[in-house]
């Protein structure tokens, strides 16, 4: 019995969370949650300054990904995309996605492909000048 006693110890190193603190459960819940919100049709908008500096700023969320590229509010719920600038094998999906009720975070999943029932946020333009579609001197 002495063989398998590394079996039943108790380990000296506490265990080190990872900012969500959920189960087993939980992330059950969140693959079902997560699912169910990628066969939903959002409308997706560009987040404001202030939103943007908010979410870079929060502890948790500003730690996945690189730039947001979506807002929507869906049944009480605040959803937010990022993106990674690198992304791939090895290397994290390109967009992570957030359900947040309040400041609870209710779902959250990185994925690759966007969903065909999503509509993305309008690009941006505004670094389009006129004279940018202009033709060059003959």
């Amino acid at each position: 019995m002495r063989r398998f006693g590394w079996l039943f110890r108790q380990s000296s190193k506490p265990v080190q969370t990872d900012g969500f603190g959920q189960s087993l459960l939980d992330d059950l819940l969140w693959i079902g949650r997560v699912r169910r919100y990628r066969q939903m049709a959002m409308t997706w908008r560009k987040p404001t300054a202030d939103e943007e500096v908010a979410i870079v700023a929060d502890p948790l969320l500003g730690r996945f990904g690189d730039d947001t590229i979506g807002l929507a509010e869906i049944n009480g719920l605040r959803c937010i995309v990022r993106d990674h600038d690198w992304f791939g094998w090895p290397d994290p999906p390109r967009f992570v996605f957030f359900a947040l009720a309040g400041n609870r975070v209710v779902a959250a999943a990185g994925f690759h492909d966007w969903p065909s029932c999503w509509t993305p946020a309008p690009p941006d333009y505004s670094i389009v000048t006129p004279t940018t579609f202009q033709s060059p001197p003959s």
